[in-house]
């Protein structure tokens, strides 16, 4: 027995000490299992497909509101957001020397912006469904961040993000490694998600996403095309790094729910590693066979042998220390 119970576990471990070489944390044996068999990814979009160093682009002010006055309220609202637009939106603001404003009761919704009081009035910032007095002809097919004040809009100011260089190589690299069904899973526009797709070679986009249509449409994947892997970097990707059968967390700049909840986290901000650990993940099993076999067929010879007597009782015993060595190695 004792080929079969080192092989596996001595392999597996070898695998996880391969991938923390190369910046990836695998918390268990079981997660190497199941990347090794993985069929679907599933990607977030901002900060994972792309590089997530939004810049702002255009600040549309409507209602008589001064751009700076745009700028100066959402700035100082997005300040306390973690999510990777109110980041760029907080810097850009610092960069042009804007005075931010006290804010009270800021209170931030899942998945939609963020809500306070600023002088007396309501401000939000985030998406159009925090403000009541909307009108779908200021909707932009940009990534935006909405201003309302009192729930009427002062404005948006959008944003442009850009690809990682390595993010079609990445698709293409799985693909080649029978992970044919590659997801985009997306809080964003559809028009935004979809052009991102077609440039990296990813199959199908889920866009306007909110954390719980996230866990929906894994849980439809996994249903036709199991295991699926969760790629992710935000707070609002923690619940569907948990859904997926193996949950991968952009741990550089990511959020601290993310890594927490994820079964895999990427230290180094680069999403090539998502498929150099499922190759290794997939060696690490082929191994883990391999060695299994041949401890078994080395030991059922030497038992044949042991059976007639050939062999002393001392040597057979160091013998069996021999076999153990060489499914070790």
């Amino acid at each position: 027995p004792c080929p079969l119970i080192l092989a596996a576990p001595v392999a597996l471990v070898a695998g996880m000490s391969q991938a923390s070489k190369n910046g990836i944390i695998i918390r268990t044996g079981t997660t190497l299992e199941k990347l090794s068999g993985a069929k679907s990814v599933a990607f977030d979009k901002t900060g994972t497909i792309t590089q997530g160093n939004l810049a702002v682009n255009q600040i549309i002010a409507v209602e008589g509101t001064t751009e700076d006055e745009l700028i100066q309220l959402a700035a100082s609202l997005e300040q306390n957001s973690s999510h990777i637009l109110a980041r760029s939106l907080v810097q850009y603001a610092k960069s042009k020397g804007i005075t931010f404003l006290p804010v009270t009761s800021a209170t931030e919704v899942t998945a939609q912006g963020i809500i306070g009081k600023i002088s007396g009035n309501e401000v939000s910032a985030g998406k159009p469904s925090l403000i009541k007095n909307f009108s779908s002809e200021n909707l932009s097919k940009e990534t935006s961040i909405y201003v309302g004040k009192n729930d009427h809009l002062l404005g948006y100011i959008t944003f442009k993000d850009s690809v990682r260089p390595e993010a079609k190589e990445t698709m293409q690299k799985l693909q080649q490694m029978d992970v044919k069904n590659l997801v985009m899973l997306t809080g964003d526009k559809y028009s935004v998600a979809k052009e991102i797709a077609e440039q990296v070679g990813i199959n199908k986009v889920f866009a306007d996403c909110l954390p719980q249509d996230k866990i929906k449409h894994l849980k439809d994947i996994g249903v036709q095309n199991g295991p699926v892997l969760m790629v992710g970097d935000g707070v609002n990707d923690a619940p569907a790094l948990v859904t997926a059968d193996v949950g991968i967390a952009m741990g550089a700049h990511g959020s601290t729910a993310a890594s927490e909840n994820a079964d895999v986290v990427i230290m180094k901000d680069d999403l090539s590693k998502v498929a150099q650990v499922i190759a290794i993940a997939k060696h690490t099993m082929k191994i883990a066979k391999q060695s299994v076999l041949i401890g078994l067929f080395v030991c059922l010879v030497l038992m044949v042998i042991a059976a007639t007597g050939v062999i002393p009782t001392l040597l057979g015993a160091m013998l069996q220390e021999v076999v153990d060595t060489v499914s070790i190695l």
